[in-house]
Formats: C-alpha cells, sequence, structure tokens
C-alpha cells in the first residue's frame, strides 16, 4: 500500500505557480514551466511523511546543486538527513600538477562535510563509499552488490521513508549508477520507501519533458534559503575555480551553479 502523503489528489495550496525561467539553462526553459505547473508542493506535513531520508549524491557537490534545499529545510524541522556520496569526485582535474586524485578527493571530501554543516547535516550522517570517479561500477558486480549492503547496513540504523537520488536520465555514469543503486536499495528496504529523484545536469536536456517517467512532480519552495545554499556551494571551491594549473579541468558552468538561486527546487516521484 503507498503511503497517503504521496498519492495525487486535488489539495488546495498543492498546484504549483512558480516561474522564473532565467535560472534555468535554455534546454531546459520548456521543460522548466511545464514541470512547476505541475508540481505539487513538499510542506511541512509532506517533508515529516518522507522522513527519515537518504540523499544518494554522486559527487561532492551535487547534493547542494541538486537537493540543498531540501536538506537545509529537512534539517530545520529535526528530521536529520543522511548523505551518502558514491564518489569523492577526484576526477575532475586530471591534469593538474599540483592536485593529485588521491589529494584532490581528500579535499573534495572536506568541501562536502563543511557544505553539508552549512545545510545542517553534521558529519555523523555522511557515508563516503569511495568508488572511483568516472568508473561506475555496473550492476552484476560483486562490488556494486557490496555497495548496496553497505547502505542497507547504514540504513538500519534510521531505516529511511524516502531515498532521493540523480534523476536517471543525466547523461553521466556516475548520475545513473547513483540512480540505479538508489533505486535497487529502495527495492530492497523492508517498508514501503518513496523514490524521489532530482535533476541536475537534466535541465540542460531538450527532451526532459518527453523523457523524465516521473509518476508525479514535486516542488520545494525554498527563496528563504537561498543565501544557505549559495554558502553551502561556495565550499566546494575546488569547483569554481580554484584550481588553475589544469586548463581541461571541470568548472561549474554559471548556469548550473545559479540553480541554488532558485526560489524552490524540483523533484520527480518514481515507481518502484
Amino acid at each position: 500500500m503507498r503511503r497517503p502523503y504521496l498519492e495525487r489528489r486535488e489539495i488546495a495550496g498543492r498546484r504549483s505557480m512558480w516561474r522564473q525561467r532565467d535560472m534555468v539553462t535554455p534546454a531546459g526553459e520548456t521543460a522548466w514551466d511545464a514541470l512547476v505547473n505541475q508540481a505539487y508542493t513538499i510542506d511541512e506535513s509532506v517533508l515529516e511523511g518522507l522522513s527519515a531520508m537518504l540523499v544518494i549524491a554522486p559527487h561532492p557537490d551535487d547534493e547542494t546543486l541538486g537537493c540543498g534545499g531540501l536538506l537545509s529545510r529537512a534539517a530545520d524541522h529535526g528530521l536529520r538527513p543522511r548523505v551518502a556520496f558514491l564518489t569523492n569526485g577526484e576526477g575532475s582535474h586530471p591534469r593538474s600538477p599540483s592536485w593529485s586524485p588521491e589529494r584532490l578527493a581528500e579535499q573534495r571530501r572536506a568541501e562536502a562535510i563543511q557544505a553539508l554543516d552549512v545545510l545542517g547535516v553534521p558529519r555523523s550522517d555522511i557515508l563516503f563509499l569511495d568508488w572511483p570517479d568516472g568508473c561506475p561500477r555496473p550492476r552484476g558486480l560483486a562490488a556494486y552488490q557490496q555497495t548496496l549492503e553497505t547502505l542497507e547496513d547504514w540504513c538500519g540504523a534510521f531505516t529511511p521513508w524516502s531515498v532521493w537520488t540523480p534523476w536517471r536520465g543525466e547523461a553521466h555514469g556516475d548520475h545513473l549508477a547513483a540512480a540505479m543503486l538508489g533505486a535497487d536499495l529502495a527495492g530492497m528496504l523492508a517498508r514501503d520507501v518513496a523514490l524521489m529523484e532530482y535533476l541536475v545536469w537534466g535541465w540542460t536536456d531538450p527532451d526532459l519533458l518527453q523523457r523524465h517517467g516521473a509518476r508525479n512532480v514535486w516542488g520545494l519552495a525554498c527563496a528563504d534559503l537561498i543565501e544557505r545554499r549559495q554558502r553551502a556551494l561556495a565550499a566546494h571551491a575546488t569547483q569554481l575555480g580554484m584550481i588553475t594549473d589544469d586548463r581541461t579541468g571541470f568548472v561549474l558552468p554559471p548556469e548550473i551553479a545559479a540553480l541554488v538561486e532558485r526560489p524552490f527546487e524540483i523533484f520527480l516521484e518514481r515507481r518502484l
């Protein structure tokens, strides 16, 4: 039986009328308008029904870009969200002579801890799974199953009602792997778990509306958390231009960094 807080129904105030197209990449503008018009509001009662929550992030910074407002709001309500990082993001600057993969992994873990501290998530509620960046482990491998078991064991301490992952259609192997792990984990847990997806690079997909495959669309109003989300993103300095000795290294595009300036966040509810 599905939990009632995720049943699609007409309730006054649930329909969203949000608009802010300038914060979305051009390819996502049409999808943005359509999805915000479909979105049902994650208010306080819905948020409490979705706890305890587990967020799976493929790299440090995805947690802030995709659901920093959600994490912060949940923490403010005493709901104690947990975050698991699939990789440490050590592959972002492969040609840097001063930042070895090991040093960068350590730095990015520290950045993740700092960002989540800003959002209200303590170190004790963070798990690093240490997958190699950019080398996702496919289903069927022992390493994939071992990661699932690690997550299941970790969840035994709090048994989440909801699992949050990147949208499975995002064009990045680590993002897809995080989505697959979340779906498999939700299916393993001994309760009716809500499976929700957040968008990072999905906003650049011109076919998002046709491909998103959501059961329902949900939105969280978080205009009051913009400054906090900006501070959390600023903690990820290695992704914002701090490393200058690798011209091929990754720098977060301004239009993606601007996701933390939106007055709300969008989530896609999936069928298990």
